[in-house]
């Protein structure tokens, strides 16, 4: 029992001290720090936006102060309707990191579960590819623009199209780092003494192939909020008025030489939370593997 309790202890320091290297190594990179301070803020932005303006002034009207450049009323100025870009632009942080992230984060457990089958049965690997290169056979914009012609614009459907879009390339990135932990002598042994493939794959396989994943999935987030934005933009994304970064750009372009400010500030906004979350994801990439940094 004494034997067993040392060696716990023994576990849980080598976890902190791998920990707090990760961290030590993370803070070392001037760019990433700067990276996670921005996006820290633009996360309280995201979550604190009701106490930061009224939700009212989203979709309210000033008749008689449309296209006004920005002020001490209004810091960003108003849109061609008058309506008040600072609260737009805040709560369309909402809008759009929302869809990247949660759109990430889905797409992050489907892919991951099925990689862990393909990477557990041979068989099952077998037919799953061969669905997967029929499927990035089709480029991701065509079939985004075909389901949100299909679904409509809204948010819950920019998720689930982003989702389905991205799915297949998760799948693809994260079997190729299953594969390398499935081949160690310690899975063989796990499989040997009879361990359940779920329970393989949530105690052994996952936890020894999570910093390459978090990695890829904090880099995903970025293009994820940039589709949205993209899709947006064109006309085919998330359906007005809600304020989303890139249909505020869309309203802007025809007031670019009248009204500048339209664009530049939701323009500014998508630039600086995908450079955040960019210089995040490389941080991370170089403090779980010191060798990349090298």
């Amino acid at each position: 029992m004494r034997d067993q309790k040392k060696f716990k202890k023994m576990i849980h320091r080598s976890r902190d001290s791998l920990f707090s290297d990760v961290v030590k190594r993370y803070l070392r990179n001037p760019a990433a720090v700067i990276g996670g301070v921005i996006l820290l803020v633009i996360v309280f932005v995201c979550i604190f936006a009701n106490v930061l303006v009224p939700e009212e002034l989203v979709t309210a009207y000033d008749a008689g102060a449309m296209l006004s450049p920005p002020s001490a009323e209004h810091w960003f100025g108003t849109d061609n309707l008058g309506r008040d870009l600072f609260a737009r632009v805040i709560y369309g942080a909402r809008i759009t990191v929302g869809i990247g992230v949660g759109a990430t984060l889905v797409s992050l457990v489907i892919g991951a579960a099925i990689a862990s089958i393909c990477a557990l049965f041979k068989k099952a690997d077998l037919v799953i590819m061969r669905v997967i290169d029929v499927v990035t056979c089709v480029p991701s914009i065509l079939l985004a623009l075909v389901l949100l012609a299909i679904m409509g614009g809204s948010v819950l459907n920019m998720m689930v199209t982003l989702t389905i879009v991205s799915v297949p390339g998760f799948v693809l990135r994260i079997r190729s780092v299953l594969l390398g932990v499935v081949d160690q002598d310690y899975i063989h042994a796990a499989r040997v003494s009879g361990t359940r493939p779920l329970k393989l794959v949530l105690r052994h396989i996952l936890p020894n192939a999570i910093d390459p994943i978090i990695v890829d999935a904090t880099m995903t987030i970025s293009s994820m909020m940039l589709s949205a934005a993209g899709l947006s933009f064109i006309g085919v994304g998330v359906a007005p008025p809600a304020p989303e970064w890139g249909a505020m750009l869309n309203y802007a372009q025809d007031y670019f030489k009248t009204a500048p400010y339209m664009a530049l500030f939701p323009g500014a906004a998508i630039a600086l939370t995908a450079l955040s979350i960019n210089l995040v994801g490389d941080g991370l990439r170089d403090a779980l593997d010191p060798k990349t940094g090298k």
